[in-house]
């Protein structure tokens, strides 16, 4: 379809319309009144070829047509946007990079990445966003960020691309008070104790896994407190709440006084906790595009 530029604010209107439900609303999303929103409705509707809105009711809503339509514009207009902002990082060429984390990736491979040489000597300088993976997925896909790390499982998307970097065996955290009784931690032990665990929403396959693997035992394990974060979880611990199973390349770098690290006997058994970096394909020769391969050479 050959719209000339000035109807990418007809497109823009015809998704306030589809938002609102009401065209005064979709037409003061643009500075316009209501009846230039519906005569650029109308004029639409007849480049296409399609009624794309049903006014009979209270409040306008899509048709089928309609609801086709508006989605792919969506796409295209999100698309736009991305482009616009890859042909400034281009013409700028600028360094820093847009980093999406969420709370179970902040202390996975992010490290290892700042601290590589090569990323060092290219002079990158990430730009982190934390937020939940749903607003770093939507952010990824305008262009916003470069790329995102977090763990499974991922949201389907067809044009994402993902590998995963970070991959790590368990151990268990204590009290320091209990782990003056012992070396070692069990799953059968730690059933035996109040528990502290990540929020489900925050790593869903680790935290079904966790539960799943106490559960083998024969006992039901009581979780006793949850936390949004994996610090969130070593503090409790080192109040003496429970206990906890945390990646081991986690609790290492988390060191919080009054707990204390142990292996676990049956590490070797449980599913590994792993960490995946998603991205869109950047164009060649864009500070974004040397980041991802360094990326997936280094860390993957």
């Amino acid at each position: 379809m050959d719209l000339p530029p000035l109807e990418l604010d007809t497109l823009r209107i015809a998704i306030g319309l589809a938002d609102t439900g009401d065209l005064t609303a979709a037409g003061r999303l643009l500075g316009v009144g209501r009846r230039t929103a519906a005569a650029r409705i109308a004029q639409l509707e007849r480049r296409i070829g399609a009624v794309l809105f049903d006014h009979a009711g209270k409040t306008v809503r899509p048709t089928a047509a309609g609801d086709v339509f508006i989605a792919e514009i969506r796409l295209s207009l999100a698309a736009a946007e991305r482009a616009a902002r890859l042909a400034r990082a281009m013409a700028d060429r600028a360094e820093t990079i847009g980093i999406g984390v969420t709370d179970e990736a902040m202390l996975g491979p992010l490290r290892d990445l700042f601290e590589d040489p090569a990323w060092v000597e290219a002079g990158f300088a990430p730009a982190l966003h934390h937020g939940p993976l749903s607003d770093q997925m939507a952010a990824l896909a305008e262009g916003r960020l470069a790329m995102v790390f977090a763990a499974p499982p991922l949201p389907p998307h067809p044009r994402i691309q993902h590998r995963q970097v970070a991959t790590s065996k368990w151990s268990a955290l204590v009290p320091d008070a209990e782990a003056r009784l012992r070396k070692t931690a069990s799953l059968s032990n730690l059933t035996r104790k109040p528990l502290v665990m990540l929020e489900r929403e925050k790593a869903a396959l680790a935290h079904d896994g966790v539960l799943a693997a106490l559960q083998a035992t024969g006992t039901a394990p009581y979780v006793a407190q949850v936390a949004d974060s994996w610090a969130g979880v070593a503090a409790m611990v080192s109040l003496g709440l429970g206990s906890a199973l945390v990646p081991s390349v986690v609790a290492k770098r988390l060191a919080v006084t009054g707990a204390t690290v142990l292996p676990l006997v049956e590490a070797e058994g449980l599913p590994p906790w792993t960490i995946s970096c998603l991205w869109l394909p950047q164009p060649a020769g864009t500070a974004a595009a040397e980041a991802i391969a360094l990326v997936k050479t280094r860390l993957g």
